[in-house]
């Protein structure tokens, strides 16, 4: 029979004997040893791992907080530029303002230079009209208004101002309206043959067409 040893443990605060075999306490004590081995060879991985997740989660924490900064820094940004737009904004409307005041005043008094070389021709115009109720001198009467005439398109021509001759000219719708055709034997077909009303250029541009009438051949019966 195998020899057995004397083995106790407490219960209850009593130590109480109890017979256990060698074998079985052996055995009992190498798989302690074991475990107690197991336990000491997982520490340091669990302290390893435990370790690294402190790591990234300090990393992800400084991420987070980088980002919160970013975040902070654009909305700053956006609130500056919107700053700006809002000025710009309130800048473009009153210069639109003064714009549109100037170019009211530009067009109100843009001509006043203009009337102020037509004055003259208008007192000397009143001067004629007086002296006309007076004399009797016709002839030196019509020589007075062809000085005023003559005045008034001088002004009229420094403004960029100029009429242009038609007769003789062959007719050109570009320029010319025709009020009527005159049949005739001296001029060609679609000559201007007497102007009616002058035509005027502003600038090289057409301000008003002549009105004139056209020649155009005679009819069978009449020839």
């Amino acid at each position: 029979m195998q020899e057995k040893r004397e083995g106790s443990f407490l219960a209850k605060d009593k130590k109480i004997k109890i017979d256990l075999p060698e074998e079985e306490i052996n055995s009992s004590s190498k798989k302690e040893t074991r475990s107690a081995s197991t336990q000491a060879k997982n520490s340091p991985e669990k302290d390893t791992k435990i370790t690294h997740l402190q790591k990234e989660l300090k990393a992800r924490d400084e991420q987070i907080e980088h980002l919160k900064n970013d975040y902070r820094n654009e909305k700053g940004k956006n609130q500056e530029i919107s700053d700006k737009y809002l000025r710009l904004q309130a800048e473009f409307e009153n210069f639109r303002k003064r714009m549109e005041r100037e170019k009211a005043d530009f067009l109100k008094y843009s001509m006043e230079n203009f009337f102020k070389e037509l004055l003259p021709v208008i007192d000397n115009f009143e001067l004629a009209l007086e002296s006309a109720k007076k004399a009797s001198d016709l002839e030196g009467f019509s020589e007075g208004v062809k000085l005023i005439h003559k005045q008034l398109q001088d002004i009229l021509q420094k403004k960029g101002l100029a009429h242009f001759s038609s007769v003789g000219e062959t007719f050109d719708p570009m320029k010319h309206q025709a009020v009527m055709q005159v049949e005739s034997d001296t001029h060609s077909e679609n000559t201007v043959v007497d102007e009616l009303k002058k035509g005027y250029l502003l600038n090289d541009r057409l301000l008003r067409p002549a009105l004139v009438s056209v020649a155009k051949k005679k009819s069978n019966e009449q020839k």
